[in-house]
């Protein structure tokens, strides 16, 4: 590894009425008796059909429908793609007009701009530094360190060689991002199938490389590095020394721009839909 490869029931009785007296022994009597034999008839009828027919039964109550679930994933727009191995012009028009940052002109500007982007996402995933892909955004400087030439911690100002690459990445917002690599997703998917991935959804390395990063430790002080060789440092913890080359390289970056990079990957995750470790 090189120098800069360090990397949530009211009841109521009722009112007696009024007492009649017996009716005497007459027509009337027996009309009275035959309308209250029908009276009671009529009643019985009533209470009897009223046993025989069911009961309406009240509705079961419905459980409460759950809201649609909705999607942050933008729907991909019917565009026209060019062939992978012509891409890079088109590629390079869709970027340039979501950020002009001058870092981020400077890899828009070399060659296979898709199946760089793809390698260098996998090699992330796989704990690699993607030193070849991302070549152009090397800081010209070294890194530094305090005391002595054989051992010491990291120079913070170390950090600040790394602060253009992170305003680039930022400078893009990851909504409009989400969009865009949508619309290319295939040639993503067909770089990704060119790299080993028979079934290649590049979803998947996306998710894996941020992963990755996500899971390198917060470290605010800087950490002791010891000369191994002529312009090769390493931890002299030994948690960091065990960390993944990338996620070494990343340390080397500093908190601040580890808090924002990974702030802009989590939201870009966000943004597609993407279940992140």
């Amino acid at each position: 590894m090189t120098l800069d490869d360090l990397p949530l029931e009211h009841s109521s009785h009722p009112t007696p009425g009024p007492t009649v007296p017996p009716p005497s022994s007459s027509p009337v009597r027996w009309i009275v008796l035959g309308a209250a034999a029908l009276i009671v008839g009529a009643v019985l009828t009533l209470w009897w059909l009223s046993r025989a027919q069911p009961g309406t039964a009240n509705p079961a109550a419905t459980p409460p429908t759950e809201g649609a679930v909705v999607s942050n994933r933008p729907k991909s727009q019917n565009i026209d793609l060019p062939s992978l191995d012509d891409s890079d012009g088109f590629l390079r028009a869709l970027v340039s007009a979501l950020s002009q940052h001058p870092a981020l002109a400077k890899l828009l500007a070399t060659p296979g701009l898709i199946r760089g982007a793809t390698l260098a996402t996998v090699q992330i995933g796989d704990g690699k530094t993607p030193a070849s892909p991302f070549a152009v955004l090397r800081p010209a400087t070294h890194v530094t360190i305090s005391g002595n030439t054989a051992s010491g911690k990291l120079d913070p100002s170390t950090y600040s060689r790394w602060n253009g690459d992170a305003d680039a990445l930022v400078s893009i917002r990851p909504k409009d991002l989400a969009q865009l690599y949508v619309n290319v997703k295939p040639l993503f998917d067909q770089a990704y199938r060119d790299l080993g991935h028979p079934n290649p959804d590049f979803d998947e390395a996306i998710v894996k490389a941020i992963d990755t990063l996500a899971e390198t430790p917060q470290v605010d002080q800087p950490p002791v590095l010891i000369l191994k060789q002529p312009g090769f440092y390493e931890h002299e913890d030994q948690t960091l020394r065990a960390l993944l080359p990338v996620q070494k390289q990343f340390l080397l970056m500093g908190p601040d721009n580890r808090r924002r990079i990974l702030a802009w990957l989590k939201e870009l995750a966000t943004q597609l839909d993407l279940k992140l470790g």
